[in-house]
């Protein structure tokens, strides 16, 4: 059997791609060639060890999703790359509306037997240009897809008309709680490695530095923190198109108080090191890194662009974007008060624990 995880962007370490590389970290299919294809550019090199150690390959078709829209210029050359390779199952990830309805439709007319289409993600639905898309794009997908799925009923909702998104399957975005359960002594370490104290108060952040992860946000929130705690740490493990802009805005608090990592490959490790999760993105599928926050023991602090359900812990704080950044910085303060407790064993119980979504994945790739 051939499978292909299929994405339209860029592939990074961060959401989307984080859950599908986690996924098949632990997925034993032994009968199953598991490869990966990209649109544009994969650009993380410890996934692309990960999927060559399993006889993976990966593909690059080096487009560009900008250069209209509709992404109508991806069908033609999906379809001939899926027609060369001939998959029995095409696993669809893609963030935009339109892409996956391209995508679908190369993979179900290159012969696939099952073609699975996953949201991830979420944003702004009310605006009439989404809904036409989703109409026109769900309608498409009817004809092609065999399988909807999303991570929660929010990105159900953002990537699919009503009907569909009622019917999707709901995969939790499970973690391997083991990787992050808390620990003093990685958390030591790592502290070391960054030249950081035990004492000092570490907020963090883990993202690709993107307008909707609102990191330019944190900045602000962050310069209200070191008014009542100047030797206060900002870590930031990601990168993006926003890295720039952030490192000039970041440029006006004291220096080395803000610390870029760019992406990294043990993210486990930095969240041991951080006191505080903050999480200000607009809007979020579902939130994975917050479940790993948590897992880790932190406190998370984060918008009502985040769904409600990953409050796994009891320790997330929701505050709207439209408060002050006094008042997040109040917040971030109040949560660093309390004692540190591992939170994986309360990931696990909720069902988020990384076994659980191997064995729906599993599942799904049944033919």
């Amino acid at each position: 059997m051939k499978i292909l995880e299929l994405f339209d962007g860029k592939v990074r370490n961060c959401g989307e791609e984080s859950f599908v590389f986690s996924v098949l970290r632990n997925l034993e299919l032994p009968e199953a060639q598991i490869d990966c294809m990209v649109i544009e550019d994969f650009i993380n090199d410890d996934y692309r060890r990960q999927l060559s150690l399993r006889g993976g390959e990966i593909y690059e078709l080096g487009l560009s999703l900008h250069k209209t829209k509709l992404h109508y210029h991806i069908y033609r050359p999906a379809l001939e790359f899926l027609k060369a390779h001939r998959y029995d199952i095409v696993h669809i990830h893609a963030s935009s509306i339109a892409a996956p309805a391209f995508l679908s439709a190369a993979a179900a007319n290159s012969g696939a037997k099952k073609v699975i289409v996953h949201s991830h993600v979420t944003g702004n639905s009310s605006k009439i240009m989404h809904l036409i898309m989703r109409t026109l794009a769900s309608a498409s997908m009817h004809r092609h897809v065999d399988v909807f799925c999303a991570c929660s009923s929010d990105a159900a909702n953002w990537k699919f008309a009503p009907k569909t998104a009622r019917n999707a399957i709901i995969i939790k975005n499970g973690i391997d709680t083991a990787r992050f359960s808390f620990s003093p002594a990685i958390r030591e370490k790592r502290r070391g490695e960054l030249g950081i104290d035990n004492k000092t108060l570490v907020v963090g952040n883990v993202g690709r530095l993107s307008p909707e992860k609102n990191q330019i946000f944190l900045l602000r929130v962050f310069s209200e923190i070191i008014k009542k705690r100047p030797d206060a740490r900002l870590l930031l493990l990601g990168d993006g198109k926003e890295r720039e802009k952030l490192e000039k805005e970041s440029a006006a608090l004291p220096k080395e108080s803000v610390i870029f990592t760019g992406d990294v490959s043990d993210v486990p490790s930095y969240l041991q090191a951080m006191d505080v999760f903050v999480f200000p993105s607009l809007y979020e599928g579902f939130g994975i890194a917050a479940i790993e926050a948590e897992a880790a023991g932190l406190p998370v602090v984060a918008s009502e662009g985040v769904p409600r359900e990953t409050d796994l812990t009891g320790r997330v704080t929701f505050l709207p974007l439209s408060a002050d950044p006094a008042v997040w910085a109040d917040a971030v303060l109040k949560s660093a008060d309390a004692p540190r407790t591992d939170g994986s064993e309360a990931v696990r119980a909720a069902g988020y624990d990384m076994s659980y979504t191997v064995a729906q994945i599993a599942e799904l790739y049944k033919c």
